[in-house]
């Protein structure tokens, strides 16, 4: 029982790989459940056993780059060092995550056949089909909050130690994810590229000091 289940489990993540590979070269909308299959090398009735849809294939794929995450991030909080450490550091990982799914991301952020898909008006997910799980919205929202909470928490931290001012630390944290985002995303203002040490080191001061000049005494 316990070789099966590893079986399955290789299987679920071999899917998501070729999943990953089709949706980047034929991007979301054109990408077929068959095109997935065949860059597997399972039979579509194989794929089916594992994943319902199209659309449920993509969730999962997003839903383990958040879990990746956050696994990522909560080792970075647990690390003797300071807050501030932490928090570039944290920077530095998140960074180099959007850079290695950097791909993916356009196709899906950019087709609005994904994002009719993915995204349910106001917050969550949605999919039009009778198959969709209603689980999963709830599932991706736990994430996020867990990954936004450790920000939060290593913020706080660095209040409590004097390393930073006395803050709302969820917002402070809200800010950095938007940061992070907005500086990786784009779009069109995609001029000039900059490396994972480069970018980190950007944001990190950005978000730090901000623009505002210091008056010296």
């Amino acid at each position: 029982m316990e070789r099966e289940k590893q079986r399955q489990e290789e299987n679920r993540r071999y899917i998501l790989q070729a999943a990953e590979k089709v949706f980047v070269k034929k991007g979301y909308r054109l990408a077929t459940v068959d095109d997935i299959a065949d860059e597997a090398q399972f039979s579509k009735a194989t794929l089916y056993r594992y994943f319902k849809s199209k659309s449920d294939i993509v969730f999962e794929i997003i839903y383990n780059t958040f879990e990746e995450s956050y696994a990522g991030m909560k080792k970075i909080q647990m690390q003797p060092v300071k807050a501030e450490q932490k928090l570039k550091k944290i920077i530095g990982f998140i960074i180099s995550v959007y850079h290695r799914k950097k791909n993916l991301s356009r196709v899906i952020f950019v087709e609005k056949a994904a994002l009719k898909k993915l995204f349910k008006k106001g917050s969550g997910f949605q999919d039009p089909h009778p198959d969709f799980h209603p689980d999963l919205a709830p599932r991706l929202e736990s994430k996020m909050i867990q990954i936004s909470d450790i920000m939060s928490e290593i913020i706080q931290e660095g209040v409590q130690a004097g390393e930073f001012r006395d803050m709302d630390v969820r917002d402070a944290s809200l800010v950095l994810g938007a940061l992070l985002r907005g500086f990786y995303f784009r779009g069109p203002l995609r001029e000039k590229q900059y490396t994972i040490r480069d970018a980190t080191e950007l944001l990190y001061t950005f978000f730090m000091y901000g623009i505002k000049r210091i008056e010296k005494a």
